[in-house]
């Protein structure tokens, strides 16, 4: 078994969330048992996600060339796991589309988080910044020059 390439993103889809750095498939924030060929699978299908993706682009990028197992099995083998962790449905799929005789489609749309989208949603302005502190220190961030402010008496 070969390992893909594993960047540090996180992907949505549904109320799914596919975290490519920790290897792990989580379904409304608990995590999914997916075994890893499947789960590698299903991160190379999200990765070319709305693409067609050939059984041979699936048995190279998993297997390599040079492999002596039963191709065809594992991958119909782990197609059938990550549809049961999805709960998807081979007849009216949501995530998975196979297309006969040729390969498979992540039909799902997906919403990508990445590291720098954790640090931008938790920043604030360098004047939020002065007015928390100033609140903090007591000081009135209206009136900096003024007293500082009564603490409340109970």
């Amino acid at each position: 078994m070969r390992l893909l390439s594993v960047p540090e993103n996180k992907i949505h889809f549904d109320d799914f969330l596919l975290d490519f750095g920790r290897f792990q498939l989580s379904r409304g924030g608990r995590p999914l048992k997916l075994e890893g060929l499947p789960l590698q699978l299903l991160m190379f299908l999200v990765e070319k996600q709305g693409q067609l993706v050939s059984r041979e682009e699936i048995a190279d990028a998993l297997w390599g060339k040079d492999v002596f197992v039963d191709v065809e099995q594992g991958i119909n083998t782990a197609i059938r796991k990550i549809r049961l962790a999805l709960d998807d449905n081979s007849g009216q799929p949501h995530y998975l589309l196979t297309i006969v005789g040729r390969g498979y489609r992540f039909i799902a749309r997906t919403c990508e988080e990445t590291e720098s989208d954790l640090v931008t949603a938790g920043t604030v302005s360098a004047e939020e910044l002065g007015r928390a502190i100033m609140t903090a220190a007591g000081l009135d961030p209206e009136n900096p020059l003024g007293p500082p402010k009564s603490p409340p008496k109970s």
